[in-house]
């Protein structure tokens, strides 16, 4: 029991002040540079974003892939729209993918049973590969369920149109040195 007694008793000496702040210089054993981190988002703006809560289809039930903010990024050079979206705390991709005009992918269809979800399938790149996924949207309101819609809907438009565009051009860049050659001969 004196044994105890000893450890219980703190020695101290007359300047001590346990209301004092310790200060002290801390320097770290090695020196960190700054590193550039690469997102993959640099070269794109961001269209819109949206608070959601992600399922992925598996399993026969929708199960939960993360919360965030899923945002529609528009590449600067070639104008096309995809969807983008990382957990909160782990910034980890949950979702990935292009806005596909070709039916059925990329085609939003209200969840039967939440008045604030939206189904659709596409392409998904999350995983570091091309699969074929069935996807759900929760969101935290009917206002933003609404504006979603309207988003996405105009996304894929404007990727259907950039396609088409593109499917013009290729005509008449082939007509082009037929017309050449038929004058050179």
């Amino acid at each position: 029991m004196a044994d105890n007694k000893d450890y219980a008793e703190e020695v101290v000496d007359d300047n001590y002040d346990p209301e004092a702040e310790v200060t002290g210089d801390f320097k770290p054993v090695q020196e960190l540079k700054d590193v550039a981190i690469v997102t993959g988002e640099e070269d794109e703006e961001v269209v819109d974003k949206f608070r959601t809560k992600l399922y992925r289809w598996r399993d026969e039930q929708f199960k939960e892939r993360g919360a965030g903010d899923l945002k529609f990024l528009k590449h600067k050079q070639t104008q096309k729209i995809r969807i983008l979206m990382r957990q909160d705390k782990t910034h980890k991709i949950v979702a990935n993918f292009n806005i596909s005009h070709k039916d059925p992918l990329c085609k939003l269809l209200p969840l039967k049973t939440n008045d604030k979800s939206w189904i659709w399938s596409c392409y998904d790149f999350s995983d570091c590969e091309l699969l074929l996924e069935k996807l759900c949207g929760r969101f935290i309101s009917a206002e933003e369920f609404n504006r979603f819609q309207k988003v996405f809907e105009e996304s894929r438009a404007h990727n259907a149109s950039l396609v088409s565009e593109k499917k013009e051009e290729e005509p008449k860049k082939e007509e082009e040195p037929k017309k050449e050659e038929a004058k050179s001969e």
